[in-house]
């Protein structure tokens, strides 16, 4: 065996284990959030905002109000028939100590016309810089 040959083995093997440490992170990334959520709950209303395509993937943009302050964060991949679902209101779980730890329930549309009013004067008072 060459030297060379070992070299591209060894950059193989680390760049195999470089690959395994960030899956792991990105695992207990989304259970320690999954568990924020849990021991923390909260719920509120979203407004569906954005899907933004990105290859094979979507990512999911969403704003809501917690505690007066108005957050817009991404809500994981976008939902079957997206475009149907743009501007529409859904239940939201979060964490109290970190509200933008988020789970949109992409299933359970809000109907009601008074919560919807109240986020819609909320997002009002604040200025839509996108």
């Amino acid at each position: 065996m060459t030297e060379e040959t070992e070299m591209s083995k060894k950059a193989a093997i680390v760049f195999f284990i470089l690959i395994i440490i960030g899956l792991y992170f990105i695992v207990d990334k989304a259970d320690k959030t999954r568990e924020e959520i849990e021991n923390y709950p909260g719920t509120t209303i979203c407004k569906y905002t954005l899907c933004k395509p990105s290859g094979k993937s979507s990512t999911a943009f969403v704003k809501y109000v917690v505690n007066n302050k108005l957050y817009r964060t991404n809500s994981g991949g976008c939902p079957e028939n997206s475009s149907e679902k743009i501007n529409k209101f859904f239940y939201l779980k979060y964490a109290t100590i970190n509200p933008n730890n988020i789970e949109v329930d992409f299933t359970k549309e809000v109907t009601n016309k008074t919560e919807i009013e109240e986020l819609e004067n909320q997002l009002k008072n604040w200025f839509d810089l996108e």
